[in-house]
Order: structure tokens, then C-alpha cells, then sequence
């Protein structure tokens, strides 16, 4: 009968020391994730007080263009214009178009365009330049 002890008394506390050991890794991961947590933490309150001092620049941004608006007797939905005709393509990429654009304007697919007509986008207006080997 006290060998039957002996060996449970063995096994309880085989069985309690690998339950501690066990416990001792939970609690070590358990405060390893509550660091990461307050790091979070303080990462989002970080991110939350860049967000609102954004909104109040953006705010700030809105009020002087409501009054630039103002001041330059714009609408609120009135868009600026493009400026057409300002800027354009490299001269190596113009030199390539020269040669299909003076095809596409020797033969007109449509009717003569009248001053009122304005030119569609997709048609171009660059000025062509002349060509290298004229």
C-alpha cells in the first residue's frame, strides 16, 4: 500500500510540476501581448492625434479657399478651366505623331469643322513639327 502511495505521490507531482511549467509559458506570453497591447495602444492615440490635427489643417485649407472664392467672385461648384494649349508632349514623342496626324489631316473623315465647333479631345492640338527629312 505504500508503494501505491509513493508512486501517486510521484505522479502528482510530476504532474503539477509540468502544470507550472506550462503556466509559467502562458503567463510569459500572456505579458509579452500585453506590451505589444500598450505599444498599440500608444501607436493609435499617436495616429489618432495626427488624424485630428490633419482635420483641423484641412479645415483651415477649406476656409481660405471658400475665401479665395469669395475674393475671386467664383461659384462653389465652378470648376477652373484647363489651360489648352499650354505645355505638351516631348519633341520625340511629337515627331512620331507628326507623320499619322498629317495623314489624318489630309484626309478628313468628316465635314468641314466651323469656328464654333470646339476640337474634341482625343483629336489633338500640339503643333507639328517639321519633319527631319524634308
Amino acid at each position: 500500500m505504500a508503494t501505491y502511495l509513493l508512486v501517486f505521490f510521484q505522479f502528482s507531482i510530476t504532474f503539477f510540476f509540468c502544470d507550472y511549467i506550462q503556466v509559467r509559458k502562458k503567463t510569459f506570453l500572456l505579458n509579452q501581448l500585453r506590451q505589444e497591447s500598450q505599444i498599440q495602444k500608444s501607436h493609435i492615440q499617436l495616429f489618432s492625434a495626427n488624424i485630428e490635427e490633419l482635420e483641423k489643417k484641412l479645415s483651415k485649407l477649406r476656409n481660405i479657399d471658400q475665401k479665395i472664392r469669395i475674393m475671386a467672385n467664383l461659384e462653389r461648384g465652378q470648376e477652373a478651366l484647363p489651360f489648352i494649349g499650354m505645355g505638351g508632349s516631348s519633341s520625340s514623342v511629337t515627331r512620331g505623331r507628326s507623320a499619322t496626324q498629317r495623314k489624318s489631316t489630309e484626309e478628313p473623315k468628316e465635314g468641314p469643322r466651323t469656328s464654333s465647333e470646339e476640337p474634341k479631345e482625343s483629336e489633338g492640338t500640339s503643333i507639328e513639327e517639321p519633319n527631319e527629312s524634308e
